[in-house]
């Protein structure tokens, strides 16, 4: 049996609730306070650290969705199964980076005024990202989340703004397309893993907006998400893997359901008409990206039988098919209405639009 300080314990069991996709209430007290960490760690329980990071993240991309059998289209081919089936199992790399980001999580408090700013070197591993972006997880809507957002390390992850973009507050990410180009790498597999997870944070996202009061903080996510979503289509559209981009179709479908008013109802009326207008247009930065979607799916279309492309069009038709013309259509209709509001749902016709024969449902 090993046998581990109680100050290694603490971080060991910290380690245990991010790679195993614990909730946040069990380390609340590790994160909201001050803990002292040893600056070197005994070689047990380095160890058993080292075993936890690289068993618990491998559950971890199981659990985000690489469990799952899906459709990728990679290299113009198409390929079906669960993500060991569709890759070779993927180097986990961890550098000396995730050790420094778990200590000041438990040096720092994170919900206090004063913590210390995170100051790390070196460029993350894809392993080292995957941490990020589960540290991101586990703090999403806390009150630790806004520390989190606010550390230089975090804010040039475009994975963590991928699937956390609420996070980083009036912060704008300041990066393109490039930024992404690690995580195409070696067949997109981080990405390829997490598509449920992604699912599931967009469509939580966009289901939040209807709580946001303040036309300022819609305007911040609404940026964000613009600005995160033009960097991300252009970096999968350069690489030729615009199936990364199916998780938005799968968020979106069943929240155009819902009439277009539901995503801006709960705006203050207190506000000025003009600031609730423009926050009603940041609120549909989601629905307008879906518009390149719609674009992408008109080319592929158009792509015909003696193409050398063919294949991998009929591939992306047939995934993107569940979403259909309808689908497109319906965003684009919800789009529309946004931009134009100028009132709160509360004052607004709440009349879904009109629906159209396909698909989206």
């Amino acid at each position: 049996m090993i046998r581990v300080a109680p100050s290694e314990l603490e971080l060991l069991t910290l380690a245990r609730a991010i790679v195993g996709l614990g909730q946040y209430a069990p380390v609340e007290d590790l994160l909201r306070n001050r803990h002292a960490v040893p600056a070197k760690f005994s070689p047990g329980a380095m160890q058993v650290l080292r075993d936890t990071l690289a068993k618990g993240s491998v559950m971890a991309l199981a659990r985000c969705g690489g469990w799952r059998q899906q459709l990728t289209v990679r290299d113009g081919q198409a390929r079906t199964g669960r993500l060991w089936e569709r890759h070779a199992p993927p180097l986990l790399r961890f550098s000396p980076l995730t050790f420094h980001v778990l200590k000041w999580l438990l040096e720092q408090p994170l919900t206090k005024h004063g913590a210390m700013p995170l100051e790390v070197d070196g460029t993350p591993t894809l392993a080292d990202e995957l941490i990020l972006f589960l540290c991101c997880r586990l703090v999403a809507g806390t009150p630790c989340a806004p520390t989190l957002g606010a550390q230089h390390l975090f804010r040039r992850s475009a994975l963590c703004w991928l699937g956390f973009p609420e996070q980083f507050g009036t912060h704008r990410p300041e990066f393109d397309a490039t930024a992404f180009a690690p995580l195409l790498a070696d067949g997109a597999w981080l990405l390829e893993a997490l598509r449920l997870e992604l699912v599931l944070r967009w469509r939580g996202l966009e289901e939040s907006k209807r709580h946001i009061a303040s036309p300022e903080d819609a305007l911040a996510l609404g940026t964000a998400q613009e600005a995160v979503l033009a960097a991300f289509l252009d970096a999968v559209d350069g690489a030729g893997r615009r199936d990364l981009a199916g998780f938005l179709l799968e968020a979106a479908r069943p929240l155009l359901e819902q009439p277009a008013t539901r995503w801006v109802e709960g705006l203050s009326s207190s506000a000025t008409l003009s600031s609730r207008a423009t926050a009603a247009r940041a609120a549909a930065a989601f629905l307008r990206a879906l518009g390149r979607l719609s674009r992408w799916d008109a080319e592929h279309r158009a792509v015909r039988f003696f193409d050398d492309d063919y294949d991998a069009a009929q591939h992306l038709l047939s995934e993107w098919n569940a979403f259909g013309e309808a689908g497109f259509r319906r965003a684009e209709d919800h789009a529309r209405q946004l931009a134009t509001a100028l009132t709160s749902a509360s004052g607004a016709s709440a009349t879904p639009p009109p629906s159209s024969a396909g698909s989206a449902s």
